[in-house]
């Protein structure tokens, strides 16, 4: 377990993640807001957390449960769920109908961009969360086209501290950006809190496509429902 205590706990969000690594990546934005966070990762590397997709669905939404409420007993007043691969492989409406804080995850971001965007370009941390957000995707926008890749070495390799600059080279990640445009691509989807870390340098070679991290957009629709709630 993780926990950032350099602000104030008056309001402190939870982070719920599939490994330690993309847990502090949420804390850390969290403290660059200067926002308490308190965090839980549930598996001990991305191998593992890929392995806890594919248990039954009801046990793993059981397991998120316990992990939001845990963090809640310890002061969170709200969750972000700050992990794409686990969001997509558990029952979210049980979730929000068992536990009682606001809980917010990339799925619900992605919802937004169906009536915006057509042409989606997905980049995933493996083909279980690829076909997961795909299906987000189309459930709201029938007419939508999905390109999707899931690629676990990136992970591990992001896990390993492996450069951001390192990383798009040896993914090839800026050939992966200029194939998108020329299939027709708007907006490449960094579907992986992990992906966060090399954003800025991808940034550098997705001209004609627009690159598309969740977080600021979960931050604000928790934001949103905790002036709703007062």
């Amino acid at each position: 377990m993780l926990r950032n205590d350099i602000y104030n706990d008056e309001y402190s969000i939870g982070v719920v993640a599939g490994t330690a690594t993309d847990t502090r990546f949420g804390l850390d934005f969290l403290a660059a807001r200067q926002i308490a966070g308190l965090g839980i990762s549930l598996s001990a590397s991305p191998q593992a957390q890929t392995q806890l997709q594919a248990l039954e669905r009801g046990a793993l939404t059981q397991k998120l449960i316990d992990a939001i409420e845990s963090l809640q007993q310890q002061g969170a007043a709200a969750a972000m769920i700050y992990c794409n691969s686990l969001s997509g492989a558990v029952d979210l409406d049980t979730v929000r109908s068992t536990v009682s804080i606001p809980v917010v995850s990339p799925l619900d971001v992605y919802a937004e961009l169906t009536q915006r965007y057509r042409n989606f370009g997905l980049l995933a941390a493996n083909c279980q969360s690829c076909a997961n957000i795909e299906r987000e995707i189309l459930l709201r926008n029938r007419s939508a086209k999905v390109i999707g890749i899931g690629n676990l070495q990136i992970v591990e390799d992001i896990e390993d501290g492996v450069s951001p600059a390192e990383l798009v080279q040896q993914h090839a990640l800026d050939d992966l950006a200029a194939a998108l445009v020329k299939s027709g691509v708007q907006i490449l989807i960094l579907g992986c809190t992990h992906f966060d870390y090399f954003y800025t340098e991808l940034l550098k070679h997705c001209d004609g496509i627009k690159l598309f991290l969740p977080s600021e957009r979960m931050l604000a629709l928790l934001k949103a429902q905790a002036l709703e709630a007062a």
